[in-house]
């Protein structure tokens, strides 16, 4: 399956770069994330695409920056996908959805509690990428409990010590590498459930996705910006084409229906909500010309852009 972190994950963290970098965009460009997310109707995007981004944070900062950044931004991360006062849904329920992982288990042992992240990345992958989903989780549990201490340790699935060694991370807490799971250890018994009575393990797993809507799920956030081919998406999701076309045929779909329907739906939505002339829609779209986009349209609609926006404006 595809890992996916909400949109906010990125723009919260080219936030927090802008003000370490002088110019931010080249960063943003060589790791392939989509740009100017807070006007996407996208929700996610590709995790590997916001590690890479991560890694060029990494690669062009010193470490006694680059740690207080990803700090800042998972802060910021964080306040920004906080549900309401009014959430009845269990609120490591609500992170599971949002965070590329397949459950979060809540654990309490005596006067001890784990939160334990099931990831959806390889032991292999960059060791920081995890210190970020370890940031935002446990500045998620702050939110719940106000009274959580730090982490007594701390769990990485990542094998080698070179890399967090790099980092000079704070050693007094004790770091285990080569794990089965990503998590945090806590020395009190932390509130971190919502009106919940349950025993332990207490498991939150992310609701399944069938490919199709994944990889709607990543495009969705370059239409309009960007106009990726398959062999684009494949490498910035780092999941071969064939794989993508075995995937969606498989469940009766292909990579061009997906992305034609995903462009009719913003071609609707900016002619209605900005007022855009059909050609401007056509041009950020990537249609070779005007008349490609109103075959296209008039083929999934069985009309016009025209009559279509005639038929839905408000009188």
């Amino acid at each position: 399956m595809i890992p996916l972190i909400h949109k906010y994950a990125v723009i919260t963290l080219i936030e927090s770069l802008k003000s370490e970098v002088n110019d931010v965009w080249p960063l943003v460009k060589t790791a392939r994330v989509p740009i100017y997310l807070e006007t996407s109707s996208a929700q996610f995007t590709s995790f590997a695409a916001f590690s890479k981004l991560l890694e060029e944070a990494y690669d062009k900062l010193p470490c006694a920056t680059f740690i207080p950044l990803i700090q800042r931004a998972g802060e910021k991360f964080i306040t920004q996908i906080l549900p309401s006062n009014g959430q009845k849904t269990p609120l490591l329920k609500h992170l599971v959805e949002l965070i590329p992982v397949h459950s979060i288990t809540l654990n309490k042992r005596a006067n001890a509690c784990s939160v334990e992240l099931e990831t959806q990345q390889k032991k292999t992958s960059l060791c920081f990428t995890e210190l970020y989903l370890l940031v935002i989780t446990h500045c998620y549990c702050k939110r719940i409990d106000a009274h959580l201490d730090a982490p007594i340790k701390y769990h990485l699935k990542h094998p080698h010590a070179s890399e967090l060694e790099q980092l000079n991370i704070d050693s007094q807490t004790p770091q285990f590498l080569g794990q089965q799971c990503t998590a945090l250890f806590y020395q009190q018994t932390a509130k971190l459930e919502s009106c919940l009575n349950g025993t332990y393990p207490m498991i939150f797993d992310r609701k399944q996705r069938n490919y199709s809507d994944q990889i709607s799920a990543v495009l969705e956030g370059y239409i309009g910006r960007e106009s990726l081919s398959i062999e684009q998406l494949s490498q910035i999701i780092e999941v071969n084409e064939r794989t993508i076309q075995r995937y969606l045929q498989a469940e009766g779909n292909t990579f061009r229906e997906i992305k034609e329907s995903l462009n009719i739906a913003f071609a609707k939505r900016v002619l209605v909500d900005r007022n855009a002339s059909i050609a401007d829609v056509a041009e950020h779209l990537g249609y070779a010309d005007t008349s490609q986009f109103i075959r296209a349209f008039r083929k999934s609609e069985s009309t016009t852009p025209l009559q279509w926006l005639k038929q839905n404006q408000q009188p």
